[in-house]
């Protein structure tokens, strides 16, 4: 019994963060050098504030994370200004533990970014995205958006291959696996 209750203590409160992130998403690209939106979903008991990092799954454009913003307030929105990713595919938004590279809250779906001069596509709201069956609520507090502006062309930021792409539904079935591992010890 103690060894299941340590096991499900070694997975910190952070581990249960249920952001999803409704856009950017596989139907809802970027364009280079524009305002680009992020929008996602939160639960009361989600951080308050995370850092958001861009990588690309086949590191054909981004050499590792890219840092777009560190210390987002948990607005639901945070807009990107004069988005220099290089155009290409397969780019995900990570929130990230400010406290913690290492710790992941959520991922986007994969998307594009676009050559500039694309009409940009229709973004997604927060509160759409709930209401077309998004799991998780938006929470009632502070509204607003927050901007950044980035650069990721000469990037040259490294990686250890140590992101993790654990989501806050497996972090809970790992826990309750380990749990029933340390009962049958």
């Amino acid at each position: 019994m103690r060894a299941s209750l340590a096991a499900v203590a070694l997975f910190p409160a952070y581990a249960l963060a249920t952001f999803s992130i409704s856009s950017p998403s596989s139907s809802e690209f970027w364009v280079f050098n524009s305002s680009n939106s992020i929008n996602w979903t939160s639960t009361e008991g989600d951080p308050t504030s995370f850092n958001i990092d861009i990588i690309n799954l086949e590191n054909t454009t981004l050499n590792g994370a890219f840092s777009i913003a560190s210390g987002v307030a948990n607005n639901l929105s945070f807009e990107v200004t004069d988005v220099t990713l290089v155009p290409g595919d397969n780019y995900i938004c990570q929130f990230v533990n400010s406290s913690n590279i290492t710790q992941i809250f959520a991922n986007s779906s994969t998307f594009s970014v676009k050559p500039a001069g694309t009409t940009p596509a229709s973004p997604v709201s927060a509160s759409s995205a709930a209401s077309s069956g998004s799991s998780g609520s938006a929470t009632s507090g502070t509204s607003g958006s927050s901007t950044a502006s980035g650069s990721a062309a000469g990037s040259s930021s490294t990686s250890n291959g140590a992101s993790s792409f654990l989501t806050p539904k497996s972090a809970i079935i790992a826990a309750g696996v380990m749990g029933l591992a340390a009962l049958a010890i």
